[in-house]
């Protein structure tokens, strides 16, 4: 609570809207549309802004549970309203007219304030869909523990989850077709807060045929073998070729894979090596199923964070994201770390 009172804050919202609310020769400016926002119902503007963020009326539609027919019914309802179009046909997809544009970044400020109007009031504060984006390292980790701790606390909250590398998941946050990114790597996006969920050290891992026991391999040894890597657009990777340049090495050949869990499947089987977290895979490590190739490859630690938009319309989203550092095996000693053989379990199917 900041002091403030609900009634409050309702002056100040309404005061904004007539401020920005001018009518010249009878004729809706663009600041008009605020003026309108005090009178409509808070989901049309809500459908506007999922048709928008989301690129269609389908697919604003299935975010909010609702047929098409009814997200076009709102959007033409918000249309009579205002007394001029607000979207416009463009191919497929749908655009906004330049009044449509105005409205947009009316409504996105409204939203954010009924919305932290409504947790000042604890009115639905708890209640609705977030929508979390996750690396699969992460995943087939320590999520379920935080899953777990969503549920738990906020109990009717509906989690959309998607999976992806970090690139495509830094692309969907900007877009905001997310609302939270739990992913590794550095977070510079505008307007971005970052959680830091802690760090772990990679090493080369794998099968313990590529590691005879009279010698210990060399970095110039590790560029002959296979490597199974992830794809372009993910930190790791990057990571990995700027190892082999430092080194002044080139890698004979590199399997990339999309699929975290389908890479360390190829490793146990000794389809290649990667540079992975061995932290995660103590429980190979001492049964001998998984070799670090290099001890003295220096550290290379991998950051990992929660990031999403200042501009955030949930209130929750900071909540989850420190929910998100309590759980994260890569922040000291947590809880969540004497299960971390579930890594190894998932991944062995």
């Amino acid at each position: 609570m900041d002091g403030i009172s609900l009634s409050q804050k309702l002056a100040r919202l309404l005061e904004y809207c007539s401020r920005h609310a001018t009518i010249t020769n009878e004729r809706w400016t663009f600041n008009s549309c605020a003026y309108f926002m005090i009178r409509m119902d808070s989901r049309h503007l809500e459908t506007l802004l999922w048709v928008v963020r989301l690129g269609g009326i389908g697919a604003a539609a299935q975010h909010l549970n609702l047929t098409q027919p009814a997200v076009t019914r709102r959007i033409q309802e918000l249309e009579r309203e205002l007394g001029a179009r607000v979207l416009r046909r463009q191919g497929r997809n749908v655009a906004l007219t330049a009044l449509g544009q105005s409205c947009l970044e009316r409504a996105e400020r409204v939203l954010s304030e009924v919305a932290m109007m409504k947790a000042a009031a604890g009115q639905d504060a708890e209640v609705g869909t977030i929508r979390v984006g996750v690396v699969e390292s992460i995943a087939l980790t320590w999520f379920q523990s935080f899953v777990a701790r969503i549920e738990q606390r906020f109990p009717k909250v509906r989690l959309e989850i998607d999976a992806d590398l970090a690139g495509g998941l830094a692309a969907k946050l900007t877009r905001r077709q997310i609302d939270i990114a739990l992913l590794p790597g550095p977070v510079d996006l505008l307007g971005s807060v970052r959680i830091s969920l802690g760090s772990c050290a990679l090493k080369w891992l794998g099968h313990p045929r590529f590691c005879p026991p009279d010698r210990n391999l060399t970095a110039a040894a590790l560029a002959e073998l296979p490597t199974i890597g992830m794809p372009q657009d993910a930190s790791v990777y990057h990571l990995m070729v700027n190892w082999f340049e430092e080194a002044g090495l080139s890698p004979r050949f590199i399997h990339r894979c999309n699929s975290f869990s389908v890479m360390l499947l190829l490793v146990r089987r000794g389809i290649g090596i990667s540079l992975l977290p061995a932290d995660l895979f103590a429980e190979d490590l001492a049964a001998g199923a998984l070799k670090i190739l290099l001890e003295d490859s220096s550290a290379m630690d991998m950051e990992y964070s929660a990031a999403y938009l200042r501009a955030s319309d949930n209130p929750l989203v900071p909540q989850l994201a420190a929910l998100a550092r309590e759980e994260s095996w890569f922040v000291g000693t947590k809880r969540g770390r004497g299960d971390q053989r579930i890594a190894s379990s998932i991944s062995r199917f």
